[in-house]
Formats: C-alpha cells, structure tokens, sequence
C-alpha cells in the first residue's frame, strides 16, 4: 500500500475485531477535551482493573472515535494487537520532510522493547512501507507527562528494507528508538483543565 491518505479509520473498522484485554490506548495517549484531559503515559481515571472503560456508554467523542490501526488493517492479524504485538500502530500525518511532506504515515510507539527486538511481523511491514515510500516514525513510552520523540525509520532503514534484512531492520528501530529517547525531553501539565507544556522537575 503505497497511499495510505485515503484512509478513513471509522469508515473501515474490521467486524468482530475487539480490543480484548488491550488497554494500551487509554495509558499512553494524551487527550485533551471539554470532557477528559490525560497525561501522556497515566492510565486514565476511568480505566478499569480488568481493562474496559467504567464510563464507556457516555465515553467522550475522542474516545469514541479513536482506533489504532489494527482496527482497521484486515490483512493484520490477532498478533498485531498492541498488548501482544508491543507495539501501537497509528495512521498519522506529521511534519515529514521532502520527499514524504504531505504524505500520510504510520508512527509505531513501541511499548515493549524486547518484544519488538525479535519481531519479524513488524520487520516485514516496516521494510514493505520504506520500500514504497510511506513515511514510517517510531516513538516511545516515556515517563508520566512526557511527550515522545518521534524518529523518522525510512532514511536509517533505506538500505536495510531493499536488502530485505529483517534483523537489521529491527536493529534500527531499536537503534531510532534509543537516540530519540536520548533527546532533550518534553512534559506535558495539566492546568486549568488544558494541556500545557511544562518543564522538567
């Protein structure tokens, strides 16, 4: 898939596919809305022990209408639910430079590092974007408030994905994922019920 600007997550849910057990969405997200503000990397109020959302019925629209891309990618299969894969995968559309600007994309945050370290699914699908163009960003799991730092994979991995080499593949990821971990880091606070960015303690 070459294009992915098209996309519409709502318009092309998978039937019958269920976050289960998933509550990856609800940690690490940050939201901002007249009903709900959350912190980048805090478990919602609202989530429950078991998983599941105590206020699900009246849930606020941005809940209701976000889904990661595995809801909405048929050809990925159970093992690319972000609690099992380690992985959460987003349609994303980001500031990418030329010759992505414009473009639409995927950001992988990567919520287990040694799962994603032997992952030969998520190689292949990294190295079929690269090879046909799709901008492709991974980011973190930061501390409570922190906002990730997104690192572009499609230079890093060029060689690697025409080389169809899936260790080196993976060992770059890892590679972006450390170096943008290393950047000057960003927090988020919550005042007067907005997100606002703050500096560290």
């Amino acid at each position: 898939m070459s294009d992915i600007s098209d996309i519409t997550v709502e318009d092309t849910l998978v039937p019958g596919r269920e976050c289960g057990e998933c509550t990856a969405c609800c940690q690490y997200l940050s939201i901002e809305a007249e009903e709900l503000v959350k912190l980048p990397n805090v478990k919602c109020q609202h989530l429950k022990g078991g998983g599941g959302c105590s206020i699900y019925s009246s849930r606020p629209k941005i809940c209701d209408q976000w889904y990661c891309a595995w809801h909405s990618m048929p050809q990925m299969s159970d093992e690319w639910r972000p609690d099992k894969m380690g992985v959460m995968l987003e349609f994303c559309r980001e500031n990418f430079p030329d010759p992505f600007t414009g473009k639409a994309g995927y950001r992988f945050t990567i919520l287990d590092k040694e799962k994603v370290a032997t992952n030969r699914l998520l190689a292949a699908f990294v190295g079929s974007q690269i090879l046909t163009g799709v901008p492709c960003i991974v980011s973190y799991i930061g501390e409570p408030g922190e906002l990730p730092t997104p690192a572009l994979l499609n230079f890093a991995l060029a060689q690697a994905a025409l080389d169809k080499n899936g260790q080196a593949i993976l060992d770059g990821i890892i590679k972006a994922l450390d170096a943008s971990a290393e950047q000057p880091k960003q927090y988020l606070k919550i005042e007067d019920g907005k997100l606002i960015s703050t500096k560290p303690n």
